[in-house]
């Protein structure tokens, strides 16, 4: 249990990737923390990615600091960017940080993350491999319509002596405003230069006409439209990769920087940010995506908590600072048993500093 102040390292990404030059890392800085004087709920909205995780970490926050209620709620990245400019939640849950252009016209408004998330892709042939190979230029071609059946020569050539069936390809996408279409197109956009001169990435983006498309609404919405699709295509973050899995859904192997092709295991999700997480900026607005590394999986991102620096009184902005501090320390929320339930790793260490500066920002 966390108690009293509490000194951790922190410090402080949208639509639109760019690239940051990295920084030193601050000065380690002291946060105060705590049980509030009085109690505080903190309402959250937005990433369907990260809510199962703020669900496993609800109750032992709770039980660490009781005058603190952590009440968390889905609905897409977009709106938890949305509800946190808007001053409608306290944190606004998000796999994409802030664009450029929201940044600037919100300097106030923080990006922290709290631990770092992967996607899969999934497919439903059945009777078909249980792990295709699938390159980001392949896929991309799926969701563009220009590969229809899963019998292409494309596929094929990923996938030598392994039998693929004449069945129509489905691609399924997200409806919402979504973290994970940002994750995910930002894959694309970095192995398909069509892809990258077209739709390109975002949290919404002008998806290529595809007859046959179908649309889902959360991670959830789309492990049902694809396991009741035979022949589908869906993006899944892999804090419900378990239940897709268990719902039928088979896991493409997707190529990464080396040519490598790989599943989001905890272990390739570790390589990635390694390989990357050393080039995350101040203001922690950074893409692992495509990073190098052979054994890095190629779709890997921070979940951030959009946060206001100015709270409305003292006890809010406590109650803020003590929960993200929490939150990422191995000793509060970021435990391997935390993390490991929704296939999430822990922050790297080298950033630490950089996101404990930037809670230590939140005043009230």
């Amino acid at each position: 249990m966390l108690l009293g102040a509490l000194a951790i390292f922190v410090a402080a990404c949208g639509s639109t990737p760019t690239h940051h030059k990295a920084k030193a890392s601050p000065t380690p800085t002291p946060v105060s923390t705590g049980n509030p004087s009085s109690a505080v709920t903190l309402n959250e909205a937005g990433s369907s990615l990260l809510y199962p995780y703020l669900q496993v970490l609800a109750p032992a926050f709770n039980s660490a600091y009781s005058n603190i209620t952590l009440a968390a709620q889905p609905g897409g990245s977009g709106l938890g960017i949305n509800d946190a400019i808007g001053k409608l939640v306290q944190m606004g849950g998000s796999d994409a940080y802030l664009s450029d252009a929201l940044a600037t016209a919100n300097p106030a408004l923080l990006n922290i993350p709290i631990a770092i998330s992967a996607q899969a892709v999934n497919y439903n042939v059945p009777g078909g491999p249980d792990f295709i190979k699938l390159s980001g230029g392949v896929i991309a071609q799926m969701y563009e319509g220009k590969i229809t059946n899963w019998n292409d020569p494309k596929i094929a050539a990923l996938n030598p002596g392994v039998s693929l069936p004449s069945l129509a390809v489905v691609p399924v996408r997200r409806l919402d405003s979504s973290g994970d279409t940002f994750i995910f197109t930002s894959y694309l956009t970095a192995t398909n230069s069509a892809w990258s001169n077209g739709p390109n990435e975002g949290t919404t983006v002008t998806w290529p006409a595809v007859s046959n498309e179908l649309t889902a609404n959360g991670n959830p919405g789309m492990i049902q439209v694809c396991h009741n699709t035979p022949g589908c295509i869906a993006y899944i973050g892999v804090s419900v990769e378990n239940t897709a899995i268990e719902t039928g859904l088979q896991e493409a192997m997707i190529g990464n920087k080396s040519g490598k092709f790989l599943t989001p295991n905890q272990s390739d999700v570790t390589a990635a940010v390694a390989a990357a997480a050393g080039s995350t900026p101040s203001d922690l607005r950074q893409s692992l995506i495509f990073a190098s590394g052979a054994n890095s999986y190629p779709i890997v991102n921070y979940e951030y908590l959009m946060v206001q620096e100015q709270q409305p009184d003292p006890n809010t902005a406590q109650a803020i600072r003590t929960f993200l501090s929490w939150a990422i320390s191995p000793t509060g929320g970021a435990t391997s048993g935390n993390l490991s339930a929704v296939n999430f790793v822990a922050l790297p260490t080298s950033v630490i500093p950089k996101v404990t500066a930037a809670i230590a920002k939140i005043t009230g």
